[in-house]
């Protein structure tokens, strides 16, 4: 039995080095998410690209790791702040980026690829629904005649899906804390709510399709919840979970045991977060460069599937996956780049004008 206080060095220990790999491991998510997208876009089969990934569906496992680790950093960042600092960080954080996404898309590319006139494209209200993407609320996914002619139509930003997801998380989370006297007292109890009733729902069938803000599938919402939640725990637990590489090997370990046995959400979040953390803070790795390249993920999920989709559509049809992924790769990395330093960054430097200096802040 592993005896928590006496060890020697703690998850909490390496947090106060201030040094990690979170942006490179979100980049690295992100570009696992565009590579699966390809070849979903193309309809070609993934072949070796799955088989990499022990069992575990790649982006529904990148999916997971951010929020794995959004569920830490989140937790972190609320901690430290007041109510209004909160909502206005992760208000700048998360709008910005998402708003000239939806109408760069809307407004430029729509026009470029429609399929119909100009002026019944902009006189359509769909192409104008599309711009309520900027509000993390329910997700439009079509615009007025728009990629109609690809392997997966009608289908602009696919990626955006989970974005309400991410935040109903944090509204659920501040509640959590505020409820709970400021503390992440009642994260366990949640998270055992939610579980007796996956628990049910395993013994007596799925329920009617339910979604949140009319978009949103519920039972998604709770799995990605889970997972954000275990984030939250290793968060409030990390001054005494050790920092071991056995404990990192063993969550290996379940991993791989999880998808032999087809319990692969189970095992994602008994072990996955502790591994991200781990892998986060054992030995950080191109933090300067990561430092001064800036944090390209959230901007490189945002651009990347309408960009393949603009890719797929030129090609008529014939790109070859892997290609896909290279060239929607560098294209989205670079508009990701642009969208750091002249939107994301400037947001993030507006928010230290009313909120008191952060050690996590710029990875959340």
């Amino acid at each position: 039995m592993i005896n928590f206080k006496q060890s020697a060095t703690s998850l909490g220990d390496m947090v106060k080095l201030r040094t990690n790999n979170f942006d490179l491991i979100r980049l690295c998510a992100a570009l696992v998410v565009l590579i699966t997208h390809s070849f979903a876009l193309t309809g070609k089969s993934p072949g070796t690209w799955f088989n990499i990934f022990m069992g575990y569906e790649p982006g529904s496992l990148a999916v997971s790791a951010f929020f794995a680790i959004s569920g830490f950093l989140i937790a972190g960042s609320l901690e430290r702040r007041t109510f209004n600092e909160y909502w206005q960080a992760r208000a700048l954080r998360i709008v910005p980026a998402l708003a000239v996404t939806s109408f760069v898309t809307a407004l430029i590319l729509g026009p470029i690829f429609t399929a119909l006139p100009l002026g019944e494209y902009f006189q359509n209200s769909g192409t104008y629904r599309y711009l309520t993407n900027s509000i993390p609320y329910q997700t439009a996914f079509v615009l007025p005649g728009v990629f109609m002619d690809v392997t997966y139509p009608q289908t602009v930003n696919g990626s955006l899906w989970t974005i309400p997801i991410e935040a109903f998380c944090y509204v659920a989370l501040a509640a959590i804390f505020f409820a709970g006297r400021k503390t992440f007292s009642l994260v366990v109890p949640v998270i055992v709510l939610i579980s007796a009733f996956s628990i049910w729902l395993f013994f007596h069938g799925p329920i009617a399709p339910r979604t949140l803000f009319g978009t949103t599938p519920v039972m998604p919402a709770m799995r990605f919840g889970l997972i954000f939640l275990a984030g939250t725990l290793l968060w409030k637990y990390k001054d005494i979970v050790p920092f071991k590489g056995s404990i990192a090997a063993m969550c290996l370990v379940i991993l791989l045991i999880g998808s032999r046995f087809n319990y692969n959400e189970l095992a994602l979040f008994i072990a996955l977060p502790y591994l991200l953390m781990y892998l986060a803070y054992r030995r950080p790795v191109c933090v300067d460069g990561m430092r001064k390249l800036g944090d390209l993920s959230y901007g490189t999920y945002l651009f990347a599937f309408p960009i393949q989709q603009a890719l797929v559509s030129i090609s008529h049809k014939s790109i070859n996956a892997w290609w896909l992924a290279i060239a929607a790769s560098v294209i989205s990395m670079s508009l990701a780049w642009l969208s750091w330093r002249y939107i994301e960054k400037p947001a993030m430097q507006f928010k230290k004008k009313f909120s008191a200096p952060v050690v996590l802040e710029k990875t959340a």
